[in-house]
Formats: structure tokens, C-alpha cells, sequence
């Protein structure tokens, strides 16, 4: 049924041919609860989410099964060693036929260097999961859901590898960082990076080739394999997930090699983890479990190093 405008009012009245009116005014008021829900809808949709390296998340949006615990850490305000890295997972989930903008950016500019990952998935006996690693050259990222270089049918999550160096003379501080999404409008997901006093030691790139557990392994797998080797000062290249968190536990013992051998010696090493690993602990918060039980023998460590006078680091 067609109609015209008429009057001259702010708001006008739709008259139909049939000769009825209806002011449009009260037409837009009376839908504008179901475009607001329409619009709700449509960004509920769309997510971002930040986890630790060692809770993988697939091209649907769950935690890969073999890293799944209780429930994955929250990353608010994670502590970082100077000269060391820390990584996480950026978590990308919307509807299909998306398109978004990612962008990283730290407050000040340059409290630390950011590098960012686009994750690959491949398909293991237990489902995807990601593990090589392309390197962004420019930022923001301009991406799509499904992601078309994957190929994997019905996806809904893409996911990016952050990683942060901490320079050696940093300061004792903290800094925000924030990751934001632009799919229609922002979605912004803030950090507070806590700078700790201890230094770890220079690493440098393995020359020859270093195994790894195979990415249908937890993600643990790959940072336990490195207790037994303590002095190891060398890291695969940075192509992986995998890569990047033996890296990091390397450079967690390479911390501890800083420390007196009676507290984070090797043996030292090994039975704090093993009674980190089953017990509950003192602290009031929930303990991570799944892959992410790994981050209790770091966070044990990181205290157990900031007890040293900061100027001894």
C-alpha cells in the first residue's frame, strides 16, 4: 500500500491511500525497540578475547581439548621479567561473512615492542588447532570471517598470536595495552602489563633444528619438555605456537639459573612443580588446570625472583 508525506509539522504524518493516518514519529518510536534488539543481537555476535599461550582455541571458538581445564585464566594484568617476552592469544568470533579491523596499540607507545601473529589451523585426530605462525607487517589487520587462506568450513573464530618483549632496562612499572576490533563499531579490550624487576639472561635462535611435541599434544607438553634442560639458552625460530611457548619456557629457566640453586635449582625446579601440579595452593583465587597448570610453576617463580633486591637484577 503506497503513501505520501503531508503536513508540516517536526513530525509528519503518513496518510495511505486507503485515507488512514499514522504519525511516523509514532511508527519509528514504536519499532525502535526491535531495531535496538536487532543491533544488540548483531553485535553479541562479535567478540574479542584475550587468553594465555596455553590455552589454544580452534576455528570455532573452543579451547583446543587437550589444553582445556576448569576454566581458562582471566588476562587482566599479567606480570612480565625485563628482557622477556609474554604472549597470548587474540581471539577473534563473529558471524560468518564478517569483515573487522584488529589493532594493538600501548599507552606509552614505546613501553614495549608488539609483534602480532595470524594463526594458522591444522586439522589433528582431535580437531583443529592453530600452530604456524605468519608475522603482520602492518597494523591495523584487515580480516574476514571465514578466513579464505584456511579453508576450513563453518568457521567462526580467527585467532592471532600476540607477542610483547620487554626491553632489558625497562622500567619497574606498568603500562596499558590495548587490543581493539572494529566491526561496525570498536570493541575495545584493555591490559595492564605489570614490568618486574627480574632480568632474564640473553637467549639467542637454536641453529639446529629442536623437536617439538606434536600440536595435538597439550601446550604444556612443550614447556615441560624444557625442565630438564636448564641451562639451555637457545629457542626453535618463532614460526609456531609451539615455538613461541618453549621459547618462553626457556627463558623461564634461563630466570631461574639467576636465582639460588637451593630455591630454582633443576632438582629444586622439579619438585616445586610436582607439588604445584596437584595441589590447590594458598591463594584465595582459582588455580589454573588443563594446559594452563604450567602457569602456576611461572608464577611461583616470578615471586620467588622479585624477592631479590631489584638493583642485584
Amino acid at each position: 500500500m503506497g503513501a505520501r508525506l503531508t503536513g508540516g509539522s517536526a513530525c509528519p504524518t503518513l496518510v495511505a491511500k486507503s485515507g488512514a493516518g499514522a504519525s511516523a514519529c509514532q511508527l519509528f518510536f514504536l519499532r525502535l525497540p526491535v531495531l535496538l534488539l536487532a543491533m544488540a543481537g548483531a553485535l553479541a555476535g562479535q567478540s574479542v578475547d584475550i587468553y594465555s599461550e596455553f590455552s589454544r582455541v580452534d576455528p570455532f571458538g573452543e579451547i583446543v581439548p587437550a589444553d582445556r581445564g576448569v576454566g581458562p585464566r582471566e588476562i587482566l594484568s599479567p606480570a612480565v621479567a625485563r628482557n622477556a617476552w609474554a604472549s597470548f592469544h587474540v581471539v577473534i568470533t563473529a558471524p560468518p561473512a564478517t569483515t573487522y579491523l584488529l589493532y594493538v596499540v600501548t599507552n606509552p607507545l614505546n613501553a614495549c615492542r608488539v609483534a602480532l601473529y595470524k594463526e594458522h589451523f591444522e586439522k589433528t585426530a582431535a580437531g583443529w588447532a592453530p600452530d604456524r605462525l605468519t608475522e603482520l607487517t602492518r597494523l591495523p589487520d584487515f580480516g574476514a570471517i571465514p578466513d579464505p587462506a584456511d579453508g576450513v568450513d563453518g568457521q567462526t573464530t580467527r585467532a592471532y598470536l600476540l607477542d610483547l618483549w620487554i626491553p632489558p632496562d625497562a622500567d619497574v612499572a606498568r603500562f596499558r595495552l590495548e587490543v581493539q576490533l572494529k566491526v561496525g563499531t570498536w570493541v575495545v579490550r584493555p591490559m595492564e602489563v605489570r614490568v618486574i624487576a627480574p632480568r632474564v639472561p640473553d637467549l639467542r635462535v637454536a641453529t639446529e633444528a629442536v623437536l617439538l611435541p606434536p600440536v595435538s599434544s597439550g601446550a604444556d607438553a612443550v614447556a615441560l619438555g624444557v625442565l630438564s634442560d636448564y641451562q639451555g639458552r637457545t629457542y626453535p625460530s618463532p614460526d609456531t605456537v609451539r615455538a613461541i611457548i618453549r621459547r618462553n619456557a626457556v627463558q623461564d629457566m634461563a630466570l631461574a639459573s639467576r636465582m639460588d640453586a637451593a630455591v630454582a635449582g633443576p632438582e629444586a625446579l622439579r619438585r616445586r612443580w610436582e607439588a604445584l601440579k596437584w595441589s590447590g595452593g594458598s591463594s584465595a583465587s582459582p588455580h589454573p588446570t588443563g594446559a594452563e597448570r604450567y602457569l602456576r610453576l611461572r608464577d611461583w617463580l616470578y615471586g620467588e625472583a622479585q624477592r631479590k633486591p631489584v638493583e642485584s637484577w
